[in-house]
């Protein structure tokens, strides 16, 4: 995890990705070109959000086929300076020393198992995708499940025992590249099409 946290603020993943499917940087949607945003939720209440260049975001273009995706995250940063500060953070994390070194502090961090001390700030975690093509076609939906980190694990659980039994042609592909959007409900994910 340390390794990619500074490659992530270098910035070098997202940009390999994007090489990958043939897309110039530029048009796909970084974190400096969306302004964070509030979005209210199936549940009405609301939660903050900003772009990030995760993974989803390539999934998303490639299961939806639209040309340009936005992908954006309650745990992104939202405030002006952190996001002003990012882009100096990324410039100084390709260089290979300073990269090196703020791997090697981060590898010397402990964290312990921190207990549940306070409630949880909603009931549910949310996945919120919109989708807009060429045509002005658009699409909403959304995928809600329990505890997010419970969430993940049972996506991961699911989709190892998926490949156990063969469920899969062979071949990169993320979880629901693999197996479809089933995999999200067979791992407690409840989808609200809008």
């Amino acid at each position: 995890m340390r390794t990619s946290v500074s490659a992530v603020l270098a910035d070098v993943a997202y940009r390999r990705a994007a090489e990958r499917v043939g897309e110039e940087i530029n048009a796909l949607p970084g974190p400096e070109q969306t302004i964070p945003q509030q979005t209210v939720l199936p549940d009405g209440q609301t939660v903050k959000s900003a772009s990030v260049p995760p993974g989803e975001l390539l999934a998303a273009q490639r299961a939806s086929g639209a040309p340009s995706v936005a992908v954006t995250s309650a745990l992104a940063p939202g405030s002006f300076a952190v996001r002003a500060a990012l882009p100096v953070l990324g410039t100084l994390m390709s260089v290979p020393a300073l990269r090196r070194l703020a791997t090697r502090r981060m590898a010397g961090m402990t964290a312990g198992a921190a207990p549940r001390t306070r409630p949880r700030p909603r009931q549910h975690c949310w996945g919120h995708a919109v989708i807009t093509w060429t045509d002005g076609t658009r699409r909403e939906g959304w995928l809600r499940a329990g505890d997010g980190t419970d969430y993940t694990a049972d996506v991961a659980a699911e989709t190892a025992m998926r490949l156990v039994r063969g469920g899969a042609e062979p071949g990169a592909y993320t979880p629901a590249g693999a197996f479809g959007p089933g995999l999200a409900v067979a791992a407690g994910g409840v989808f609200i099409l809008g």
